[in-house]
């Protein structure tokens, strides 16, 4: 949330949440999405590297596990915060779905995934800074 371009505004837009003035609808997959990119962020800034392999390596090393875990741990506990969010479960048929979305939007997988949930649930708006998402003829994009 440091980030000097949309930082505010992410910020903003979970405190609505979590103060239910707006409901908001998540998968676990997204939890787990932010859960890795925390994580990988977290062992990059100890180690002073991105280069992805290298920390990779290095994460198997358990007591340094457990300290980038911490970044995640945190987070955990704000999502439970979030009185306006509802976590839906993934389904085997949003799977089978994303594969259609994909080949026919052009996403990547973990997109195309969260688009076959949306279609699933009834989901029109997505907050989201992947400019990927535009390309769904279903989804408005709301950016920061």
């Amino acid at each position: 949330m440091s980030d000097p371009t949309h930082g505010r505004a992410c910020i903003d837009f979970l405190e609505r949440i979590e103060y239910m003035e707006i409901k908001a609808i998540t998968t676990p997959l997204v939890l787990n999405e932010v859960s890795y990119k925390l994580l990988i962020a977290k062992a990059g800034e100890l180690l002073g590297t991105d280069r992805f392999w290298k920390i990779h390596d290095e994460l198997k090393d358990k007591k340094f596990i457990r300290t980038c875990y911490g970044i995640v741990e945190e987070f955990r506990d704000y999502v439970g915060t979030l009185c306006g969010l509802r976590v839906e479960d993934a389904r085997i048929d949003d799977f089978n779905k994303s594969v259609d979305l994909g080949y026919k939007f052009g996403l990547v997988t973990t997109d195309s995934y969260h688009a076959a949930a949306m279609y699933r649930l009834g989901i029109k708006h997505i907050a989201s800074n992947d400019s990927d998402f535009e390309r769904v003829n279903f989804i408005e994009v709301w950016t920061p």
